[in-house]
């Protein structure tokens, strides 16, 4: 499954940024995320996901600031990766492109079509939240 979207958002990339790679903010605007850490190029985030407790491991794959910033799930149920584009926009915000992809093979076929899905509308709400967020 992949899930993409544009968000514009009204503050500077750096700012942006700054903020995404700050997992200490990830619970303020993601769903279902209790509490996250980085240790060098790893985050531990304790998360809900698919009705229960998790506790994940994510690789930093990418990192430069202030275009890119891509993630990895090292020990999740579901195999995922999440892409951050960030570029200036015409207005001297930002522009950011997110590409999230997650292997549900293991599940059946209706469940991962149904999985996909809500997955994606929850990425959708998560972005808007964020922009919501950075813009007050």
């Amino acid at each position: 499954m992949r899930a993409e979207l544009t968000v514009e958002i009204a503050r500077t990339p750096e700012e942006v940024f700054d903020y995404l790679v700050d997992v200490s903010n990830l619970p303020a605007w993601q769903s279902g995320v209790h509490a996250a850490r980085r240790e060098g190029d790893r985050i531990h985030e304790s998360r809900h996901l698919l009705g229960r407790e998790l506790s994940t491991t994510l690789a930093i794959d990418e990192e430069e600031r202030p275009r890119i910033f891509a993630i990895r799930a090292l020990d999740s149920p579901v195999p995922f990766s999440v892409r951050h584009e960030l570029e200036p926009d015409a207005s001297g915000g930002t522009r950011l492109t997110v590409v999230g992809e997650g292997d549900a093979g293991m599940l059946p076929g209706f469940a991962a079509g149904i999985m996909a899905r809500r997955a994606e509308k929850q990425f959708r709400k998560d972005f808007e939240r964020l922009k919501r967020l950075l813009e007050t």
